[in-house]
C-alpha cells in the first residue's frame, strides 16, 4: 500500500515538473529552458528535478516533448469520430488538430520553431523514441484517408504520403499564426486548409 502511494506521490510530482518545463520551453525556448527556470516555475526546489531526471536539462526536455506530443495523440483519438462518413470525419480531424494545436500554442510554439532539439540522429535513443510517437500519429491520420479512398470520398492515394503532407500543411498554418501572419480563428484556418487539400490550387478546365 505504501509503495501504491509513493507511485502515485512520484507520478504525480513528475507530472508537474513536466508541466512546467513545457510553460517554460513555450516562452524561453529550448535554449532558454533551464532547471532553474523550471524549478521556480514548479515552485520546486532544484535538486528535487535531479532526482527524477539525473541526467539534467536534456533529459528533462525530452521528457517534456514526449509526454506533451502524448497528450495530443491521446486528445486526438478521443475527439476522433470514427462512425462518421469518411469526408465528414477527415474535416473534423483536421478541424480537431487546429483547436488541439492551439491550446498547446506555447509548448508548440517552441517545438515548431526551434528544430534545433529535435532531430533524429542514428542511434539516438531519445529521439528515435521521438520519431516513433510521430510516425504513430501518421499511421493513425493515414488510416483516416485511407477510409475515406475506400469510401470513394478522395481518390485513391498513398496515404502515408497524403498524411505527411495534411500534418505539414496543417503545422505551416499554425507557424503561420505563431509569427503574427494571421490572426482569423482557428475553424477559417482549418477550412482554407481542407479547401486547399482536398481541390488543390488548379483552376477547373473550361468548357
Amino acid at each position: 500500500m505504501a509503495s501504491s502511494r509513493e507511485e502515485l506521490i512520484k507520478e504525480y510530482r513528475v507530472n508537474e515538473i513536466l508541466e512546467a518545463a513545457r510553460r517554460v520551453i513555450g516562452r524561453h525556448g529550448f535554449e532558454g529552458t533551464t532547471i532553474d527556470r523550471v524549478a521556480e516555475e514548479a515552485r520546486i526546489a532544484k535538486g528535487t528535478i535531479y532526482l527524477y531526471f539525473p541526467k539534467g536539462k536534456v533529459d528533462l526536455l525530452h521528457a517534456a516533448v514526449f509526454e506533451g506530443l502524448r497528450a495530443i495523440m491521446a486528445e486526438t483519438h478521443k475527439l476522433d469520430r470514427p462512425q462518421d462518413p469518411p469526408l465528414e470525419r477527415v474535416r473534423h480531424f483536421v478541424l480537431g488538430q487546429f483547436r488541439i494545436l492551439s491550446s498547446h500554442q506555447d509548448f508548440l510554439k517552441a517545438f515548431e520553431l526551434d528544430k534545433s532539439f529535435v532531430t533524429f540522429a542514428p542511434g539516438d535513443a531519445l529521439g528515435e523514441k521521438l520519431r516513433s510517437l510521430l510516425s504513430e500519429y501518421l499511421d493513425y491520420a493515414a488510416s483516416i484517408l485511407e477510409a475515406a479512398a475506400r469510401g470513394g470520398a478522395i481518390r485513391p492515394v498513398d496515404p502515408k504520403f497524403a498524411a505527411f503532407i495534411l500534418s505539414e500543411m496543417t503545422t505551416a498554418c499554425l507557424r503561420r499564426r505563431l509569427i503574427g501572419l494571421a490572426d482569423t480563428p482557428v475553424e477559417d484556418d482549418a477550412e482554407a486548409l481542407l479547401d486547399l487539400f482536398l481541390r488543390g490550387v488548379q483552376a477547373a478546365p473550361c468548357g
